[in-house]
Parts: structure tokens; C-alpha cells; sequence
């Protein structure tokens, strides 16, 4: 429509408009309001957390020509989770899942979306556990049989042809699949195999030298002895797969023609670790059916099983004659590690019973002396060693801090004393409690009716007050005797040391109760990558390699027990020297006379005697009363000292509200008639009420001296020796040879 608008004067001229269109103007477009910018915002974050968590599919980006920067694409990387079911990408945990995240608790929706997605999660978990457990004896019968028949694969098939009568089903139920095929020389992409209904395709595979990556449908298999190799290179050096895969890609890339691609994408190389990871996991699987089947086939009593670990322990006592009857035909050592946990975020699978390694106690056989120890903390009022505070594993003071995003905690664990690891038991989400070193030791010695046993553990006095007190393992108390390791033997009370140091006492030898150190270090390099596995991962794999640590032992305890011998000779003759030298010299006691082995035994049992018979109780009372002391000497001269700025005022006034708060407690700890008591006790040799105050002040402050010299001694004091099994250790070195010992 054309028309003429009205003249408009401008300045001396007479403009005239031609309009050719609509006859509204166009409006201009305003700028965006700040509510319509966090509306948009906040729509476009929903969008975002949408396709993070799967509710809304990600716009797939357009295909494009490979180029050399293509497999640095983190894009690319994920690109196989369109592969299959053998190319999937595992569940992945958000990488700030470990922190408080603040956008699930904002919106209830994602909270719920994310609820279901680790639901959807383990119950594909669950289902393919289930598929390969239906598969376990079928898959080990016929890896038994292969392994015979190829000399372990020594003498590898030529063709993919099955042996005659394994297959009955007809040429219409047989079909053939492509699938990738990886050796250790070689790698064979889409490979066309024949498959039918009357042979899982995963027993199939392994007639044919492979192992399946799926038990469903297979479309990728690694070579039975590429994954023998991977497990005993696992077994030395604890190489992940993720660097395993990557260095077999760039071994066999150059010697072979074709590539590997994914399947949906052009160009993409294929991500070889998940199929590798199932391959190994089947291989784990068979190789603990094999070893039920020997045990099984052999039937082994459960001695028989316990002398398999070690012989020198639990196997025939031939030519062994004891000094005493009340000697230890076994000794164990106990101890903790908490660098062995596990991050709640990883994983929430929960294992069954039946699931769980043969070494490791399951829940139900803890729950027994959870709930004794439990019924009895009324009797275990008053046990208080003075010798517990200064470890921490004992106290649980780093519960708080170092284990709160932890749902595996550590472990606890169990050694001969030849080092060989018998029994494990998973620290769940507590420290290292009491229930767990009982429930070890009963575990053992009901095998065992018969024969005494001599209990290692870092807090050995601590231990055997609590089950005398509490009345656990009370029908086998006086087949057990208590001791403390040597390299914590040190650190404790020297009234304690007179009775449970191991150096100072008869029937331990040379037994220093610091195995469980040696197989910590050991274990060492599965801390980083079994915090963020599964947690039923986490425990087959600290079973296979506490295995592969027994192996190695017995292959090398001729040469240990050699060492041992060469060493307790050279201490014997040692020893024998400097009793030479003494017996040299005037006993300046008895005039007239030199010393002599009756007269220093008989100074070791007055020793021991006074120790054993003190009251331990008074000691402490005079210490409890010397700190009370120091407390109200520090809140006096705290008040006699001079202030000069307001600074200083505020400092003294703090100090002096604190001291006031600690005076207060400590006179309630102690009592008025605690104080009374010890007064009496002291008026016997000390003159004046001064001297004494002074005398109980210099005990407390010595006691607190030697209490934190001893902890930075713990703290800083090297092992040494402890990284290859079959070594000894210089932990304690023997001050004295007991006759008649057991090595």
C-alpha cells in the first residue's frame, strides 16, 4: 500500500514521506530486563543439569573429518559409550560428588533424577554380575580343559573350529558376528565367528584362546594369554589397565595395518579398557573356582587350609620339643592400616556375604563379639592403661576428620609369625575397635583346641585387660598369652614392657610382631586406585595380592629361616661375649664376689616382681594430682604478671579463664578424697606440704616429657628392611636370647 503521509515543515522545506508496506512503525527492541536475564539463566542451567544427568539427550555434535588433534578430543573419549555393551563407559561419580554439593540440595528434582540414576546404575551392575556368575562353572570347565589340551596355550588354535560333539546345533541355529579380536602380538578387527544356541558365546571364545569382554553378545576379546601376562605383570608391578591398554595400543598400532574404530562413529579409536576389565575380572573369577576345585578335590580340612598359608605354623610338629608347657606352639601379630579405605562417593554397591574373599571375615561373623563387646562396657569401667593415649588408632581421635567421606575405613588384619597374612577384616565406617582383634583371634584358635597361642598386637596390655575384664574368649584365656610388637613395645610404660615387651620376656624368640608393617608396605600400591573401585573390587583385589605375598613367602622361607639362624648365632655369640666381660668385673653388692648369671636373674625377678605387684592406680593418682598442681602454679603467675597494653590485658584475662576452666576439671576428676589419699601416702618421707607439692609436680611434668618424647620417637622412627618379603627386619634388635625358641 502506497499512500502520502501529511507534509511536516523541517527548517524552510516541506518534506513529503512515501510509505510502501505496513503502515505501523517498526518497534524498537529493548534491551533485556534483569528478571528475564536469571529467568534465562536459570533455564539454561536446568538444561544443563538435564543432559548431566541423562533426563534430556545431548544434541549429538556434527560429524566431522578426523584430524590429528581428533583423539585428544574429550568428546572423543566418551565416544564409546554408543559401542555396546562391552565399550560402555562405567558409572562415572561428578567429579565435585566428593565435596557438598549445593545444587542437588537446591533442587529436589535433581536430587531425585541423581537418586535413580546410581539406582539405574547397580541394578545394571547387579545384572551383569549375575550373567557372569550363571557362567562360572561352565567357563572354568572348559579354560581347565583348553589349558590341558593347548599346553597353556603354547600350541594356540589355527581355526575357529570347535571340538567334535561340542556343538550339536543345526546349520540354521548358527550364526556368525563380527568381533574384534586383541593378542599380545597381534590385533584382528571385525572378525566373523560363528555362534550358536546350544554354547554360550563366552565358553565358545575360550576354545578358541579368547576371553569374552560381555556375557551377552560379545563383540570384543583379548587373548587368554594377553591376560595371563596382564595378571602376572599386575601381580610384580600393580600396573592399572587403563596404562596397560594404552601401552598395547601403541605396541601393536605400528604392526598392524588396519586400526580399530568404534562402532557409531566414524574415525574413532576404540576405548579398550572397559572390555579389558571385564576379560581380567572373568579371569579372577576362574581362577578362585580353580582353586575351590583343588581344595575341594584334595578335601582339605580346615588345618589343612591354614598349613597352605603356612607350613611352619600349622603344618606336623615333627622333632619339636617345647622348654614349657605353657610356650606358644603359634604366634600372631595383629595390627590396623587406614590407608586402605575406601570413598563413599566411588561406589554404594554392598557385597554379600558370599561374595566376600576367603581371608576376610564376613559381617555376620563380626556381629558375634560386636554385640559382646557392646553388652560389656559397664565391665570395662576403669581399664585405663596409661600406655593407651599415645596411639591414636586405639582412641579413635582421627574418626572426625580423616574418615568422614569414608565408608570402608581401613583394614585389620592378622600374620603369623613368619609374616604369611591369615585373616582380614574390613573396617567399616569406625576405628580400629576392640571387637576386631577378638574376633580375629577366635576365628583362629577355634581350628585349633589343642594348642597355645601367643597374641602380638601394638596395644597388647590394653587388649588382654579388656577380654579378662569384659570375660570374652573366656574358654580359651589360658590357652593365650599376650605381648606387645616390638617396635611399639618401646613407646609403652616401662611397667608394661617388665611384662609384654617380647625382647624382655620367655617363649617369643625372635618373633618381633612387625609382619603386618611388611605386608602394609606391601599393599601399598593399591591406596590410590582401590579408594575410587567398588568396594567388592577393593577386596578381591587385596585378596589376590595378599596370595601372590604368601606365594612368595613360602617360595623364600628356606633362605629366611637361614637368615634367622645366621642372626640368632651371631647374637648368641654376642651375648655370650658381653657376659664374659661381666662376669670379669667385681660385683660391687656382694664384696668379695663377681657377677654372675644367678645374680642378674635374680635382679630381673626382683625387677619384674616390683612392677607386677605395684599399684599402678596410686602412681597415677599422684600424677592426676601433680597436673592440678602445675595448673594452679601457671594460673598464678599468669595473674602476677604485669600488663602494659590492652592487647596483653586480653591475652591474660583468655589465659587465665582457661586455666581456671582446666583447675576446675581436673578437681573433679580427682576428687577430694583422691587428694586426702595421696597426701597420706606421702607424708611418710617428705617433711613439709611444699616438698611434696613439689615432688608431685616434678612427676607429672616428667611423665608428660617422656609421653611426648615417646610419641615424636614413634612418629620419626624409620622402618627399615621392610619393602621385599623374605627380609628381616632391624625393628628391636634382641638384647636377650631365649633358649628352646620356635623359628
Amino acid at each position: 500500500m502506497t499512500r502520502n503521509t501529511r507534509a511536516r515543515t523541517t527548517g524552510n522545506r516541506i518534506v513529503t514521506v512515501v510509505y510502501n508496506g505496513p503502515s505501523r512503525r517498526p518497534r524498537l527492541r529493548t534491551a533485556p530486563t534483569a528478571r528475564e536475564i536469571r529467568d534465562q539463566a536459570r533455564f539454561d542451567q536446568n538444561i544443563r543439569d538435564g543432559q548431566r544427568l541423562g533426563i534430556i539427550p545431548e544434541i549429538p555434535p556434527p560429524l566431522t573429518t578426523p584430524t590429528s588433534q581428533e583423539n585428544n578430543d574429550p568428546v572423543n573419549q566418551t565416544a564409546n559409550q554408543t559401542d555396546g555393551a562391552d565399550d560402555a563407559m562405567p558409572f562415572q561419580p561428578f567429579e565435585d560428588n566428593h565435596q557438598e554439593s549445593q545444587w542437588e540440595d537446591d533442587d529436589p528434582l535433581i536430587a531425585h533424577a541423581s537418586y535413580h540414576q546410581m539406582r539405574r546404575y547397580a541394578e545394571r551392575r547387579e545384572r551383569i554380575n549375575a550373567q557372569w556368575t550363571q557362567l562360572e562353572t561352565q567357563v572354568t570347565w572348559a579354560y581347565l580343559q583348553c589349558q590341558r589340551q593347548t599346553l597353556n596355550w603354547t600350541n594356540p588354535l589355527r581355526s575357529f573350529e570347535l571340538p567334535a560333539g561340542l556343538c550339536t546345533c543345526s546349520p540354521a541355529d548358527i550364526q556368525e558376528r563380527k568381533v574384534d579380536l586383541i593378542d599380545i602380538l597381534f590385533h584382528r578387527p571385525c572378525i566373523s565367528i560363528s555362534f550358536c544356541k546350544c554354547l554360550p558365546d563366552v565358553v565358545r571364545l575360550i576354545h578358541y584362546g579368547y576371553f569374552a569382554s560381555s556375557a551377552d553378545r560379545p563383540r570384543t576379546a583379548f587373548s587368554i594369554r594377553l591376560v595371563q601376562f596382564h595378571h602376572f605383570l599386575w601381580q610384580s608391578a600393580v600396573v592399572s589397565a587403563s596404562a596397560f591398554v594404552k601401552a598395547l595400543a601403541a605396541f601393536l598400532g605400528p604392526r598392524n595395518n588396519q586400526a580399530m574404530f568404534a562402532r557409531g562413529g566414524k574415525y574413532r579409536r576404540r576405548n579398550l579398557r572397559i572390555p579389558f576389565t571385564f576379560s581380567t575380572d572373568l579371569f579372577a573369577r576362574i581362577l578362585i573356582r580353580k582353586k575351590k576345585i583343588l581344595n575341594d578335590g584334595l578335601q582339605l580340612s580346615k588345618v589343612d587350609l591354614w598349613a597352605n598359608k603356612c607350613p611352619r605354623c600349622f603344618g606336623p610338629s615333627l622333632n619339636e620339643v617345647k622348654s614349657n608347657p605353657n610356650e606358644p606352639d603359634v604366634i600372631l601379630a595383629m595390627d590396623g592400616n587406614f590407608q586402605q579405605r575406601h570413598y563413599t562417593h566411588a561406589s554404594r554397591d554392598n557385597p554379600g556375604e558370599d561374595q566376600y574373599p576367603i581371608d576376610f571375615l564376613t559381617p555376620s561373623q563380626l556381629n558375634t563379639d560386636v554385640q559382646a563387646v557392646a553388652s560389656t562396657e559397664g565391665a570395662a569401667v576403669g581399664i585405663d592403661p596409661p600406655c593407651s593415649d599415645s596411639h591414636k588408632a586405639a582412641n579413635d581421635t582421627r574418626s572426625g576428620t580423616s574418615w568422614e567421606k569414608c565408608d570402608d575405613n581401613g583394614l585389620f588384619a592378622s600374620a603369623c609369625r613368619h609374616d604369611a597374612p591369615l585373616l582380614f577384616a574390613n573396617i567399616f565406617q569406625t576405628g580400629e575397635k576392640l571387637y576386631y582383634p577378638v574376633s580375629i583371634v577366635r576365628n583362629i584358635i577355634a581350628d585349633f583346641p589343642n594348642q597355645k597361642f601367643g597374641i602380638l598386637y601394638d596395644l597388647g596390655c590394653h587388649l588382654e585387660s579388656h577380654v579378662r575384664k569384659r570375660g570374652l574368649l573366656t574358654d580359651r584365656i589360658n590357652d593365650l598369652t599376650f605381648g606387645t610388637s616390638v617396635f611399639h613395645a618401646f613407646v609403652h610404660e616401662w611397667s608394661c614392657q617388665v611384662k609384654y615387651n617380647p625382647r624382655l620376656n620367655d617363649w617369643w624368640g625372635l618373633s618381633d610382631g612387625e609382619g603386618l608393617e611388611r605386608l602394609w608396605s606391601f599393599l601399598s600400591p593399591l591406596v590410590s586406585p582401590l579408594r575410587v573401585s567398588t568396594r567388592l573390587h577393593r577386596l578381591t583385589k587385596l585378596q589376590a595380592r595378599a596370595e601372590y605375598y604368601t606365594e612368595q613367602l613360602l617360595e623364600l622361607s628356606a633362605d629366611w629361616l637361614c637368615k634367622k639362624l645366621v642372626y640368632a648365632t651371631d647374637a648368641v655369640r654376642a651375648s655370650t661375649l658381653a657376659l664374659q666381660t661381666l662376669h670379669a668385673k667385681v660385683n660391687r653388692f656382694t664384696p668379695g664376689q663377681n657377677y654372675t648369671n644367678q645374680f642378674f636373674a635374680e635382679q630381673w625377678q626382683l625387677e619384674q616382681q616390683y612392677h607386677r605387684q605395684t599399684n599402678l592406680s596410686v602412681k597415677k593418682q599422684k600424677v592426676e594430682l601433680g597436673r592440678l598442681l602445675c595448673l594452679e602454679e601457671a594460673l598464678d603467675t599468669a595473674w602476677r604478671n604485669v600488663t602494659l597494653t590492652p592487647e596483653q590485658a586480653l591475652a591474660r584475662a583468655t589465659t587465665c579463664a582457661t586455666l581456671t576452666r582446666k583447675i576446675a576439671e581436673q578437681r573433679t576428676l580427682i576428687g577430694e578424697a583422691l587428694m586426702t589419699a595421696v597426701s597420706e601416702i606421702e607424708q611418710g618421707g617428705v617433711e613439709t606440704e611444699e616438698e611434696r607439692d613439689l615432688l608431685m609436680m616434678i612427676l607429672y611434668s616428667k611423665t608428660e616429657l617422656r609421653q611426648k618424647f615417646l610419641a615424636l620417637l614413634e612418629e620419626k622412627q624409620p622402618l627399615v628392611r621392610v619393602r621385599r618379603a623374605g627380609e628381616t627386619s632391624s625393628l628391636g634388635r634382641l638384647t636377650m636370647i631365649v633358649p628352646n625358641h620356635k623359628e
